[in-house]
C-alpha cells in the first residue's frame, strides 16, 4: 500500500487514484466537480434508481480518472485514459475494478455500445449495472467544463421529470454548446424512464425574472 505524510499512514484507493490524475493532468478541479455534480444527480434521482453504496464509490472514482487520457490529447483520450488504467500495475486495482474504470472512462462520451458488445468487460462483470454508474458520469461531466467557468446549477425532480437549470456567468453560444449537450443525458432518461429538461441561462437574467 503506498504512503505518504509523516504518520505514514496508509492511502486510500481514492487518494492513490487522485495523485496519479495529478500527475498526468497537473489538477482535479474539474474532476472533483463532476464527483459532486454527480453525488447531486445521485440523491435527487434516488427514488428512481437501486445504486448501492460500492456502485457509489466506483462512480466517484469513475469522476475522478474518467478524463486522465486528456494528457495525451483531446481527440482520443477515452481510449487513452482506459488504455493507461487497464496498464498501469501501480494502481492498487482488483481487475474487475480496473476493467470498470476502463469501460466507464471509455465511454463517458460519444456513442455507448449495448450490453455485451463492450470492449474492455469480461463474462461475469455487471454490464447492466455498469451502465448505471456510466449514465450518471456522463450527466454529470456534461454540467461542467475545463474551458468554461463552472455554472451555477439547480437540480430539482418532480415525479418522472428531472429540471437542471444551469446559470453560467456570460451567455453565449459555447456556453449554451457546452452545457447543453442532451445526448450525454439519454442513458440516464433511458435507464431511469425519466425526462430532463435542460436550461442554460444567464445568471443575472435569473435573477431578475425571479
Amino acid at each position: 500500500m503506498s504512503r505518504i505524510g509523516r504518520d505514514s499512514r496508509p492511502l486510500t484507493k481514492l487518494q492513490v487514484l487522485r495523485r496519479w490524475v495529478m500527475e498526468h493532468l497537473g489538477s482535479d478541479r474539474h474532476e472533483r466537480r463532476v464527483s459532486a455534480i454527480a453525488r447531486r444527480l445521485v440523491s435527487v434521482t434516488s427514488t428512481l434508481h437501486d445504486l448501492e453504496t460500492r456502485e457509489l464509490r466506483l462512480l466517484r472514482m469513475a469522476s475522478l480518472v474518467h478524463d486522465v487520457g486528456r494528457h495525451a490529447g483531446e481527440r482520443e483520450h477515452p481510449s487513452v485514459g482506459a488504455d493507461m488504467l487497464l496498464d498501469d500495475d501501480s494502481l492498487p486495482l482488483k481487475n474487475r475494478h480496473r476493467r470498470a474504470l476502463a469501460y466507464l472512462t471509455l465511454y463517458h462520451r460519444d456513442e455507448v455500445p449495448d450490453v455485451g458488445e463492450e470492449l474492455v468487460l469480461r463474462r461475469g462483470d455487471n454490464a447492466e449495472r455498469l451502465r448505471l454508474v456510466l449514465a450518471f458520469l456522463r450527466a454529470a461531466d456534461s454540467l461542467d467544463s475545463r474551458s468554461l467557468p463552472a455554472p451555477k446549477l439547480l437540480i430539482r425532480r418532480r415525479g418522472r421529470r428531472l429540471r437542471i437549470v444551469c446559470r453560467v456567468p456570460q451567455d453565449s453560444a459555447k456556453a449554451r454548446r457546452v452545457f447543453a449537450r442532451r445526448k450525454k443525458f439519454r442513458l440516464l432518461e433511458e435507464l431511469l424512464g425519466c425526462k430532463v429538461d435542460l436550461i442554460v441561462t444567464p445568471r443575472r437574467r435569473l435573477k431578475i425574472a425571479a
